[in-house]
């Protein structure tokens, strides 16, 4: 299902900068019992990605009515994509939800890459064509950017986080990544899991467990890396996936 500007469309305006431009910002949402995930959290990071862009953005009301009803349309778990155009547009469009490839194992290749002051790394823009490019040439399923003081920073469309000797390490939010919703809902999960959580630096090196994690794909082991074996899921990981996904249906059902 797609609305554009509220109403029912399959059409974008060929002169909208979002085409000749890419001149757009979005968030990825999806469903948990048939119910958005943290939808007021998305909004509040699309509004502040519009700001930067100089974008007007309507009400969370607005949004929530809409996304509201491209849900209730879909007969399963979905996901939606909320997107506002620099020509002033906003375009609301739900779609299936893959299950088979939330959690699924991923290849990686690292990219050197570090947000320009223009476009910093927390603005969630959609001029994305270099980094899906890089990805499909190297022949992976996303690129994990080394920033320019060496570290691991985030990968194309996902968080990283990594397992050394049984602590949960992710990068800090210091406006050089993405402010990720199932980051933060993690990183809560862990907490309450016992697991030790590092919100720092995070450098190349061994690993017990190396993962991506987005919206879309939860907590997904990283299986190779630069084509060399990596070590992917272990039992941290699965701990952390446990209580994040009990910690989903408490908070759906309340919803």
């Amino acid at each position: 299902m797609n609305l554009l500007d509220g109403a029912p469309c399959d059409q974008l305006p060929v002169d909208d900068p979002a085409i000749g431009n890419g001149m757009a910002v979005f968030e990825a949402l999806r469903t948990y019992e048939r119910r958005p995930f943290r939808p007021l959290a998305h909004l509040e990071r699309l509004r502040a990605s519009a700001v930067w862009f100089g974008f007007a953005c309507a009400d969370d009301a607005v949004f929530l009515n809409e996304i509201e009803q491209v849900v209730a349309l879909e007969p399963d778990e979905c996901s939606v994509l909320v997107t506002l155009t620099g020509g002033g547009r906003r375009l609301v469009r739900s779609r299936a939800l893959d299950l088979s490839r939330v959690g699924a194992p991923l290849r990686v290749a690292t990219l050197a890459f570090e947000a320009p002051p223009w476009l910093p790394g927390w603005v969630k823009h959609t001029n994305r064509a270099g980094w899906v490019l890089a990805a499909a040439k190297a022949g992976v399923d996303e690129v994990l950017f080394v920033g320019s003081d060496g570290t691991w920073t985030e990968a194309n469309r996902s968080n990283v986080f990594a397992v050394r000797d049984g602590v949960l390490l992710t990068p800090p939010e210091n406006g050089r990544i993405l402010r990720g919703v199932t980051r933060g809902a993690l990183i809560e999960a862990a907490r309450e899991a016992g697991v030790p959580v590092r919100e720092a630096p995070l450098f190349p090196g061994p690993v017990d467990e190396l993962y991506l994690a987005s919206t879309l794909k939860e907590l997904a082991p990283v299986v190779e890396l630069n084509g060399a074996a990596a070590p992917g899921r272990g039992p941290v990981g699965e701990r952390i996936l446990a209580t994040f996904r009990h910690r989903i249906r408490i908070e759906q059902r309340r919803a």
